[in-house]
């Protein structure tokens, strides 16, 4: 049986973390302790430990004598570095995983790959909650299977460490114009060189992929951009 203290703080980091997220606590935003408990009924001690488990996400900040903020946003610089980052993992991580992936993860692969498709057909941002954090899951696993089934332990150590969903799970606001059909056909190539065990192949299928999620990405945060100074707002 869990226990009402764990529930309760889970509870609490699930709350923060969905409106950071949603940007209801927009980026460098400072959060109160005292105020967020008093806002969510509840003690200072779970809102300190959900700030600690966002600041180990790197959703916020903290300074001594200061407190936590809210992370700012990437720069397109840092989302470009982020990206040249992925590729260099994930590649090569699609070349191992292709000469030795075993029928289990190839299942799992493929049932991931289901998932996200009935997951794009019917997504529709709202909000983090109601909206683009399934999809934003089901990709996580998607990627991190590929990565575990190189056999390479540091290479998914590496990959994790990016936090790349969440990082790029802030922008969910301009993704509800995301072609994701397409992200599900990218999808679906990598998953054929896998199962099709050829290395090459896979290798070249995650690089396109990625590729295309980078342009996809700026193209959308470009237009969201232009769209927020005509009205006056700071992304």
């Amino acid at each position: 049986m869990t226990e009402p203290k764990t529930v309760l703080a889970e509870s609490v980091y699930e709350q923060l973390k969905a409106r950071i997220m949603d940007q209801t606590y927009p980026p460098r935003a400072r959060l109160n302790i005292d105020a967020l408990a008093i806002n969510l009924g509840v003690s200072p001690t779970p809102i300190r430990e959900a700030l600690a488990r966002l600041a180990a996400e790197r959703l916020v900040t903290f300074e001594a004598f200061k407190g936590y903020r809210v992370s700012p946003l990437l720069t397109t610089t840092q989302v470009a570095d982020l990206m040249h980052a992925r590729r260099l993992i994930e590649v090569d991580a699609a070349r191992l995983a292709a000469r030795r992936i075993l029928i289990p993860d190839l299942i799992t692969v493929e049932r991931l790959l289901q998932q996200i498709l009935d997951e794009s057909a019917s997504i529709k941002v709202g909000s983090w909650s109601h909206g683009y954090r399934q999809f934003n899951q089901l990709d996580k696993q998607f990627h991190e299977t590929i990565v575990n089934a190189s056999g390479n332990p540091f290479l998914l150590t590496a990959y994790r460490s990016l936090n790349v969903h969440l990082e790029l799970g802030r922008f969910y606001h301009v993704f509800r114009e995301m072609d994701q059909k397409q992200t599900c056909v990218e999808h679906e190539n990598i998953f054929q060189a896998l199962r099709a065990h050829q290395p090459d192949a896979a290798a070249a299928a995650v690089e396109q992929h990625l590729h295309a999620t980078e342009e996809r990405i700026f193209r959308l945060i470009e237009k969201y951009s232009h769209s927020q100074a005509t009205n006056g707002v700071d992304l």
